[in-house]
């Protein structure tokens, strides 16, 4: 994805330490012009049942909690239901949960 492509989902991003089973490196920072793409699944379905290609744009990249925007990697895939604003999309690499991104806003 353009870093400057628009992305569905408004909210906050919140990534887990290494001791909580999360990214042991810290927060992702991707390089400029790009965007830190993983895979994501909204409860409650689960890493085995539906994980999806995903992207998150932090406000502040590197940050453990930063504002942030999230979509499907593919502009025009429909999850099995609307992402709805409550809802939270779990952040996942590969099977390990890393973040979890509540969406706050949809449009």
């Amino acid at each position: 994805m353009h870093p400057y492509d628009p992305l569905g989902f408004h909210g906050t991003v919140i990534w887990l330490t290494g001791e909580q089973g999360g990214r042991r490196s810290g927060p992702p920072v991707p390089a400029p012009g790009r965007d830190y793409a993983a895979n994501g699944f909204v409860p409650p379905f689960s890493v085995d049942t539906r994980l999806a290609s995903l992207v998150v744009r932090p406000t502040t990249p590197g940050a453990w909690r930063s504002s942030a925007d999230a979509g499907w990697l593919v502009g025009d895939y429909r999850y099995p239901h609307d992402v709805t604003a409550g809802d939270i999309i779990v952040v996942t690499e590969g099977p390990t949960i890393v973040g979890y991104f509540h969406v706050e806003s949809v449009g």
